[in-house]
């Protein structure tokens, strides 16, 4: 019985019609270990913009990702958080934000902040203030700011914020950090993580990635970076804004429609199992979608080798069915997990009122 729905499972994402893609990569410098996100800026099936809380919110990954036409996706900018007393218990952010040309902060001037900018024919180039590109101010389409500026035209730019004093101890640090860049023939922007790196070793590593500008962004408890709704960090926190790419006639309110009929399929199967038969039959499915994401991965994907040495894998599915069925396998994988997190929750709770109810009747002779 199980094996049968599993077959019917699979089939019934596999022939989805939504479609879905992009590309990612792990890539290791110097011993360091990048996860980044590819995007080209001459795709006809990807749009690469930002998403912006415009009442200066923050927002669980997970309501966003349910709710928005994404593939995947990135945190960014520098934002005080709600959870913090110096904050006044207000999420809020100094940081220019650009959505369709309009600008989203009263400030006449970036300052030391510098902008990671997107024009309409999406070009990307940096902008700041009487600094860089001044003149290009009006092209801005999309984008933010934030600090401090890695890379200008393949030049480090972290001393000049160490001279003004402005890097701060969590900075020095050594800790995870996340990016952006594009190369120099502005076809291509990448957006990164690296884990336990201090700041001012980034630009030096970047330049061996053939990164031309690159900004930092936020990180710390904000870090957050999905690939097909798969999460490679999952913040500690909610965000309040987004780099993201979505892929064009994406709807989301099908996917969204079918992830319930699936799960409701799945529980409805189980529903008068016992505990552990629950749990074989959800780990069986869990196993069978991880079956099917790696089955695709490892047929759509190469290695690059360096003495010997492994130093770049990248995941590049072409096939449209396919980054579907990608996508689908690790959002179910997510819901299955929570299934068997709930039937653990209550098979504690019905132990607990068992247990009380023993010891009440032991009181009471």
């Amino acid at each position: 019985m199980i094996k049968k729905s599993l077959l019917i499972l699979f089939f019934y994402v596999l022939f989805f019609q939504t479609t879905l893609a992009n590309n990612y990569i792990e890539k290791s410098i110097d011993w360091y270990k990048f996860r980044l996100i590819k995007y080209d800026t001459k795709s006809k099936d990807y749009i690469f913009k930002i998403w912006v809380n415009l009442d200066y919110s923050a927002t669980s990954l997970r309501e966003l990702m349910e709710t928005n036409n994404w593939v995947s996706a990135i945190n960014w900018v520098f934002f005080c958080p709600d959870s913090y007393r110096e904050c006044g218990w207000k999420n809020f952010t100094k940081n220019e934000r650009y959505l369709e040309w309009k600008k989203i902060w009263p400030e006449l001037k970036t300052w030391d902040r510098v902008v990671f900018a997107i024009d309409k024919n999406n070009h990307s180039f940096l902008y700041q203030t009487d600094k860089i590109n001044k003149q290009d101010e009006n092209k801005i389409y999309y984008w933010y700011a934030n600090f401090p500026l890695l890379l200008e035209k393949w030049i480090s730019k972290f001393q000049d914020y160490v001279d003004l004093w402005l890097i701060d101890n969590k900075m020095k640090a050594k800790m995870q950090r996340n990016f952006i860049c594009n190369d120099k023939t502005n076809r291509y922007i990448y957006n990164w993580y690296v884990s336990e790196i201090e700041l001012d070793k980034l630009p030096e590593l970047l330049i061996k990635f053939w990164c031309y500008d690159a900004l930092n962004l936020d990180a710390w408890y904000s870090s957050a970076m999905i690939y097909n709704a798969k999460s490679i960090i999952w913040p500690s926190r909610d965000i309040m804004d987004w780099v993201i790419i979505e892929r064009k006639g994406l709807d989301t309110s099908k996917i969204r429609e079918n992830w319930v009929k699936i799960q409701k399929f799945v529980e409805n199967k189980i529903v008068n199992n016992a505990l552990d038969e629950k749990y074989i039959y959800l780990d069986n499915l869990i196993t069978a979608l991880w079956n099917i994401k790696t089955d695709i991965y490892n047929k759509n994907s190469h290695d690059i080798f360096e003495n010997w040495n492994k130093i770049w894998y990248e995941i590049n599915v072409k096939d449209i069915n396919k980054l579907q069925t990608v996508y689908m396998a690790n959002y179910l994988r997510i819901l299955f997990y929570e299934s068997k997190q709930m039937y653990e929750e209550q098979e504690r709770q019905r132990v607990e009122k068992e247990n009380n109810i023993k010891n009440k009747e032991w009181l009471l002779f």
